[in-house]
């Protein structure tokens, strides 16, 4: 009995060490379990990734495949006979086409006034290096008999390259200042929402533009679909060309008339008033507060470089400080550079293809 007693007192201590290291263990591993993954923040190639390879080109398309990317992005027009093509320039540009004698050219042609024939003969693959554009991207490799592709030579491409596990974001390209260049927005998202039905990848789309007519009327058609407003540093209280001017024709220019004095003087606001689905601005246009409130209203947000405003195709600096923000994508020319800065960060990152 003696003996029972001592191993009683022996054990008891014992059990109740075992016990509190058993429920460590298991509280351990539930926060372990609970451990919150970082944040994805998506990678977009833009206008298929124009630091190393011709812009909107299927060379620039591939060349962002491979480095990897989650959506890839271009931009369109419209030609004389009515297709869309993968271009930026609603006139043709000086500093990346050529003509078919292999001289770059010299005027500046609206793209609608050709037929796709026509615009078939200019070359796209090499910038123009007496170009102030040329300084801004030094490692594209030039390439000859690069044509402006369709946007549905585009979307196949991509589609066969990955196994359609690629999103698309698309920019309308229109100038409310020069309506005769294109055609109307509500043409234009007709044309448009004609081939994402055609090739079946309207839940794959962001469709985006600084025109945001061409959004609404999109929207009409098909409101399920997600349209990205852009919008750029000068709009910002006090700047001539902002939404914020108290002339309502140069505030409402871009927006079809519509005001953001009416929307609580609130750009994220306005945009999830007029149904958009994601905000797009201007990288050094966004602040935290806006970032905050945008993602408050549900909206999306993915930012975009403009090399000529910023100075620099890539500033790691800034891309740094709007990843620990919590951004939701980052649109850039330079996806090598983000996805790097993503790896070391252990983010998740995008296929390879």
């Amino acid at each position: 009995m003696k003996h029972s007693k001592a191993l009683l007192k022996f054990m008891f201590p014992m059990f109740i060490l075992l016990t509190m290291f058993t429920w460590g263990c298991k509280k351990q591993s539930d926060d372990t379990s609970q451990t919150v993954l970082p944040k994805k923040v998506e990678v977009y190639a833009h206008r298929g990734a124009r630091s190393y390879a011709p812009e909107n080109s299927i060379p620039g398309y591939a060349t962002g495949l491979a480095i990897g990317t989650h959506w890839v992005d271009m931009d369109i027009v419209m030609s004389k006979d009515g297709q869309i093509v993968v271009s930026h320039d609603i006139r043709l540009n000086p500093d990346i086409v050529r003509g078919p004698d292999g001289e770059f050219i010299t005027e500046r042609t609206v793209v609608n006034t050709m037929t796709l024939e026509e615009i078939r003969q200019f070359d796209v693959g090499r910038i123009d290096t007496s170009s102030a554009y040329s300084k801004w991207f030094p490692a594209q490799v030039g390439m000859d008999g690069v044509r402006m592709p369709t946007l549905t030579e585009v979307i196949q491409y991509v589609n066969n390259k990955t196994n359609r596990n690629v999103g698309f974001q698309i920019e309308f390209k229109t100038d409310p200042e020069h309506p005769d260049w294109t055609y109307t927005p509500a043409e234009f998202a007709a044309a448009l929402y004609k081939i994402l039905q055609e090739e079946n990848i309207a839940n794959r789309c962001e469709i985006q533009s600084f025109d945001w007519r061409c959004l609404y009327e999109l929207q009409k058609l098909n409101p399920t679909i997600k349209t990205a407003y852009l919008t750029e540093w000068d709009n910002e209280p006090g700047c001539p060309c902002s939404f914020f001017n108290p002339d309502p024709a140069i505030a409402g220019l871009w927006t079809g008339g519509i005001l953001v004095k009416d929307h609580q003087n609130s750009i994220p606001q306005m945009i999830k008033d007029l149904g958009g689905k994601c905000w797009e601005p201007e990288d050094v246009e966004l602040t935290k507060a806006t970032l905050d409130e945008a993602h408050s209203l549900g909206l999306k947000v993915v930012v975009w470089t403009w090399p000529e405003h910023s100075g620099t195709v890539f500033d790691a600096e800034l891309v740094s400080k709007l990843i620990d923000w919590g951004v939701d994508g980052i649109i850039t020319d330079d996806p090598g550079m983000l996805i790097s800065m993503l790896a070391a960060r252990n983010y998740p990152l995008p296929a390879r293809y």
